[in-house]
């Protein structure tokens, strides 16, 4: 289901439409069964019944007919249309955001130029001489880099002052107009300009300003339309320096609109969805130039007068898709876009279009389906009972198969390959029954993850609980067999050397009970940036010993670097859980595999053992807590609960495989994302930018 509405597919002859839904849910397919089975009861009779149904056809007056085909007709044009318009709509959304997008990366590549970045650093310095001659480099930089981008039309870097220091427009480097203070000189003061003031404040990486008219100081005119792109330079330790803006021509913006259009006999329009009165309904793009950016031309064009207050309202509160009829037997389909991720701003995009325009042919339709009736009427009568012998057995073959369903042989499927109609319904039922079986598999692992969750829960709870109430008259029993020992002269070696024994065993219960509340407790990650694959060559060096004493190999494929964000000290304590189950499960003389790679912002990381893999009955309990396959006195069955409940915490996933060829496959999957509260320093920049290339590792144990 999407939207809250089945999907469903239609196929159209002179004489019959049927439309088959194809739903998702249970209850849509008990319908379908009780209707298939009421079928299969009444087949013996769908001859006469189809015979009658044509014979009265034949019978109704012809203008009556021919007024429901046509409203018909016209009800499907509207909505052919709309769907259309709207992929239209659809299209000219995603190549704004597109350009859009493709800018704000020019803008972000910019800021990282390395001219750019060594300005800022000698305006941190405040050296006069050193700050003008990085001026003048970055004046030339910005003159070089414009001309060979035509859609930009200026590009400025501005200290955290609002102060111009450099600046470039279509091709001219503006000279400075007074000396400001530090001895630098200033092209102009944009300190008052809200574009300037939304993008100090914003947190965004690179800040949008509205889509508008620029002007410059001290002159009349506006110029043409333009959006400014807003990126902070910082230093090493995150300190501001300025910022860099460009200024980018809404030309680009205007031609996706036209191109989007493609030549539809109708008019697009972009307006804005504003909370500040000053900008809403106002005109973006229109095919009339003066009626754009009524705020800035002080013009009373605004799509939401042309509209009304009621229409507007409906549109504003209303859907992000839909259609309003205007005055004048207009239609209005219009989308919703948002162009800002930091404020609720959005977009209109509006294609208008007449109503007759849409029905224009609808009127040749008209006789053309008077004559069609006509013929109709003859020839349905000739072919009636031929039709519904033919249209009888496959029906009937079709519901003793959905009864099959519904009686629980799942294995039910239609195999005609008929291409008609009843094939059709045939292949959906497939389709359903097919996608019901998939949504069972998924619900019921959606289900065991919860009954997972759910139990570790609360055995953590009650872990907690008893390991804090064994602990305490565990370390008194303990302290107390240490004074009695010390107490004991030489001579009782007996006595000794059972307190000794006693010693040992409560060391081997403090150590039981110490897992318990490292279960239990919950200790949140410490989040900081980190190589993974240096901590899996670490993890591996830390169990070399053990390899070498199982006679086993480890074969690596890590991409290098990996930079992720998490606990490393807890990530390390899974790999070191993973690791010890493969080397436990392995035999001699045999490897065991480790992958980690990234791919979009997701981490996976794979460790493959070569042992006989998990039992059918093992496999549904290898995360419960104290669950182990180990010898007694050998293993607490804590490392995978505790694995899971760290994995948890970082927001990935955890899960063991038997393999086709056999063994066991650790997945582990973990987000990469920036946290919000993490930096990016220098050193991490030169990772990003330097990434060796994969490489196969072997660590021999």
């Amino acid at each position: 289901m999407r939207g809250g509405h089945c999907r469903f597919a239609s196929s159209t002859t002179q004489y019959r439409q049927i439309q088959i839904y194809l739903c998702s849910s249970e209850k849509h397919l008990l319908l379908v069964l009780h209707f298939a089975v009421y079928a299969s009861i009444v087949g013996m009779q769908l001859r006469q019944k189809l015979f009658l149904v044509l014979s009265l056809m034949a019978m109704v007056p012809l203008l009556v007919l021919l007024f429901q085909v046509v409203a018909r007709v016209e009800d499907d044009l509207e909505k052919r249309t709309s769907a259309e318009l709207q992929k239209t709509l659809s299209k000219m959304s995603e190549e704004i955001a597109t350009l859009m997008q493709t800018q704000e990366s020019l803008a972000r590549g910019l800021a990282k130029v390395p001219v750019v970045k060594e300005f800022g650093d000698a305006l941190e310095l405040g050296d006069p001489n050193v700050l003008a001659r990085k001026a003048s480099q970055l004046g030339v930089f910005f003159l070089n880099y414009q001309s060979t981008v035509p859609s930009i039309q200026a590009i400025r870097f501005t200290d955290v002052h609002g102060k111009t220091l450099v600046k470039v427009r279509e091709g001219t480097l503006i000279p400075p107009r007074e000396e400001g203070s530090q001895n630098r000189s200033v092209v102009e003061d944009i300190a008052y300009k809200p574009f300037f003031k939304h993008a100090l404040a914003s947190h965004q990486r690179v800040s949008v300003s509205d889509f508008e008219r620029g002007k410059v100081a001290g002159e009349t005119e506006f110029c043409p339309a333009m959006v400014r792109y807003s990126v902070p330079i910082r230093d090493g330790v995150d300190t501001l320096q300025g910022l860099l803006t460009i200024n980018m021509w809404g030309r680009r913006i205007d031609d996706a609109v036209q191109a989007a259009l493609g030549g539809y006999p109708g008019q697009a329009y972009i307006a804005e969805i504003n909370d500040n009165p000053a900008r809403d309904g106002i005109f973006l793009y229109h095919e009339n130039p003066n009626w754009r950016f009524a705020n800035q031309l002080g013009t009373r064009h605004r799509l939401s007068t042309e509209l009304g207050p009621v229409a507007w309202d409906a549109i504003r509160t209303g859907p992000r898709t839909g259609m309003v009829e205007a005055p004048n037997d207009r239609l209005l389909f219009y989308r919703k876009y948002a162009p800002y991720p930091d404020r609720d701003t959005q977009w209109l995009l509006v294609i208008e279009t007449a109503r007759k325009t849409v029905l224009a042919p609808v009127s040749a339709l008209r006789n053309w389906i008077g004559y069609l009736i006509a013929a109709v009427l003859i020839v349905s009568l000739i072919v009636a009972r031929w039709a519904a012998a033919r249209l009888a057995r496959p029906v009937h073959d079709l519901a003793q198969i959905i009864t099959r369903y519904a009686d629980g042989d799942k294995q039910a499927r239609y195999e005609d390959g008929r291409r008609d109609e009843i094939g059709a319904a045939g292949r959906a039922f497939n389709y359903l029954s097919s996608g019901l079986e998939r949504a069972t598999q998924e619900r019921q692992k959606a289900e065991r993850a919860a009954r997972q969750s759910e139990r570790l829960a609360a055995i953590g709870q009650m872990a907690a609980g008893i390991g804090h109430e064994i602990n305490n008259p565990l370390m008194n029993m303990m302290s107390l067999a240490t004074l009695v020992e010390e107490s004991l002269p030489a001579s009782q070696a007996q006595a000794r050397e059972d307190l000794a024994a006693l010693q040992q065993e409560g060391k081997r219960c403090a150590q039981i009970v110490q897992g318990i509340l490292n279960f239990a407790r919950e200790n949140r990650p410490q989040f900081r940036r980190f190589d993974l694959a240096r901590l899996i060559d670490d993890t591996v060096a830390l169990l070399r010993h053990r390899l070498r004493a199982s006679s086993l190999t480890v074969e690596g494929d890590l991409q290098r670097p990996l930079m992720l964000i998490g606990d490393e000290r807890q990530l390390q304590q899974v790999l070191v859980n993973l690791l010890l189950n493969a080397i436990d499960a392995s035999p001699t003389n045999r490897s065991i595999e480790i992958a980690a790679k990234r791919a979009g912002d997701v981490v996976t990381v794979e460790i493959r053992d070569s042992g006989s893999g998990l039992l059918p009955e093992v496999e549904a309990q290898v995360f419960d807590p104290f669950f182990t396959t180990k010898p007694e006195g050998a293993g607490t069955g804590l490392g995978l609960s505790v694995s899971y409940g760290i994995i948890n915490k970082h927001g990935g996933t955890i899960s063991l495989e038997n393999l086709p060829r056999g063994g066991v496959r650790a997945l582990v999957t973990l987000p990469a994302g920036d946290k919000a509260d993490l930096g990016e320093g220098a050193d991490t920049v030169a990772l990003r930018n330097h990434v060796e290339p994969r490489r196969k590792t072997v660590v021999r144990g």
